[in-house]
């Protein structure tokens, strides 16, 4: 069997689309951290993480995608 090598898209948007992982762990973990040294908790700050994806998303769609390798 040959051996086959993966190829990663070289696009913008899917360069963007692999940091929406680490972004969204980085939110929680902002969140977390806010919750203890400011006087509001965890209830109060959960939209941030909502806002944070749809902002993130958004720009994902705005990004070119040329160069796209297809599947």
């Amino acid at each position: 069997m040959a051996d086959e090598t993966r190829l990663r898209c070289p696009c913008a948007r899917c360069r963007m689309h692999g940091l929406m992982g680490p972004v969204m762990i980085i939110t929680v973990g902002v969140i977390f951290l806010l919750s203890e040294y400011t006087p509001y908790g965890i209830g109060h700050l959960w939209p941030l993480f909502l806002i944070i994806a749809g902002v993130f998303r958004l720009a994902e769609s705005m990004v070119s995608d040329e160069g796209h390798i297809r599947s």
